[in-house]
């Protein structure tokens, strides 16, 4: 965040120097960009800060230049629209304007960014996946240092709820709160069209479209309907390896289905991933279905206690519970037209609540960062959609 300080506030006096000092530190042990208005001139011997560090030690002079230079340079490397907040000797904030008083902008300046996700677990593994690798260990720095928190998500409601109050704040606290976070949500799928973004994620970004001032607030919907559907093929590859036996097969297939032309990659941006075609479908073939699996888990029962582990095979067919396939006009229409009926029945369930997992970085989990780049590489629009996403994320910091 870059903060311009009004020459005004440069007054002899030791308020006054606590004060800028005070702006000093924050800027440095924050990371923030300290600016002046007029701007910092070393070679000014008549700049309005030189005139006023000539009565300092040469110790506390030089503390400030450097500061003074540090922020310069840092300035020259931001976009045109990073975050800019002016302080001036004002008694009250005219937050709108961004213009504050000394008092509010310390307490914004020392405020860590909040990240406001709706799952605040797989969520940061997803957004810094997104990041280059010197970027990732920035952000992590940042996030180990306290310059930036995640509070814990608790989905949409939640998120809704934040972004709600964030629209109408009623006073400094709910003011910097606002200056100082940065969401990003899912685009979820709407239920005439799953294309389309649902209901309360198109009142997610009303919410963050009404938000303009001081700046437009950075808050982020997905391109795609949720995280996961932005999983690399290869991930998906190696999810299907990690099963055993028939469970592996079933991935395999799976995967096979999901990532073939038929399917195609329109289907793939707005299928949902976690629960398949069957969270799709209407309430009543969702009752029927959950019937139908209360059933069956009934008949597994009743077979693991009448039939021994060793039954021949033909004794243990006995009481097989039957599987019940989507018909395609029970599909959302843009999940019909498929070629392949069996690469259709595939798909009628999801990946499992877990998928997102694969975004960790750990021994059993990694993604390679190539594969994920190349996921917005081979998609002009999700390339166009990560640009823009973190350059917002670096203007706010």
């Amino acid at each position: 965040m870059i903060v311009i300080v009004d020459r005004r506030l440069f007054q002899k006096g030791l308020p006054a120097l606590v004060r800028c000092l005070q702006f000093v530190f924050a800027a440095s042990t924050r990371e923030h960009v300290l600016l002046t208005d007029p701007p910092w001139n070393a070679e000014d011997d008549a700049h309005p800060v030189r005139v006023w560090l000539s009565a300092l030690s040469a110790e506390i002079q030089e503390a400030v230049q450097n500061e003074l230079e540090r922020s310069l340079d840092k300035a020259t490397t931001m976009a045109a629209h990073a975050a800019k907040l002016r302080v001036e000797p004002i008694a009250e904030s005219r937050w709108e304007d961004g213009e504050l008083t000394p008092e509010d902008a310390l307490r914004a300046m020392y405020t860590p960014l909040w990240l406001a996700l709706e799952n605040g677990r797989n969520d940061l593994q997803f957004l810094r996946r997104i990041l280059e690798g010197r970027d990732r260990a920035e952000l992590d720095r940042c996030i180990a240092e306290g310059l930036v928190e995640i509070p814990l998500g608790g989905g949409t409601g939640e998120l809704k709820a934040f972004l709600a109050r964030l629209k109408e704040p009623d006073g400094a606290t709910s003011w910097i709160r606002r200056l100082r976070s940065w969401a990003m949500f899912d685009r979820d799928a709407h239920s005439s069209d799953r294309r389309l973004p649902s209901k309360e994620s198109k009142d997610l970004h009303g919410h963050v479209a009404s938000m303009q001032k001081p700046w437009p607030f950075p808050g982020h919907q997905l391109g795609r309907r949720t995280i996961e559907n932005y999983l690399p093929f290869e991930a998906l590859d190696m999810w299907a390896e990690g099963g055993e036996g028939h469970d592996r097969t079933r991935r395999r297939q799976q995967v096979e289905a999901f990532k073939s032309a038929d399917f195609g990659p329109t289907r793939r941006a707005c299928f949902n991933m976690k629960d398949g075609f069957e969270k799709d479908v209407a309430q009543e073939v969702r009752d029927e279905l959950n019937q139908r699996k209360k059933e069956q888990y009934k008949l597994k029962r009743q077979r693991r206690q009448l039939l021994p582990r060793n039954a021949p095979a033909n004794h243990r067919a006995i009481a097989r519970p039957t599987v019940r396939w989507l018909k395609e006009t029970e599909l959302p229409v843009v999940f019909q037209g498929m070629q392949n009926e069996a690469f259709r029945n595939r798909l009628n369930r999801g990946f499992g609540k877990d998928i997102a997992a694969l975004y960790r970085e750990d021994e059993d989990t990694k993604i390679d960062d190539i594969w994920f780049h190349r996921v917005f590489e081979l998609d002009p629009a999700a390339q166009a959609w990560r640009k823009r996403l973190v350059e917002s994320l670096w203007s706010v910091l």
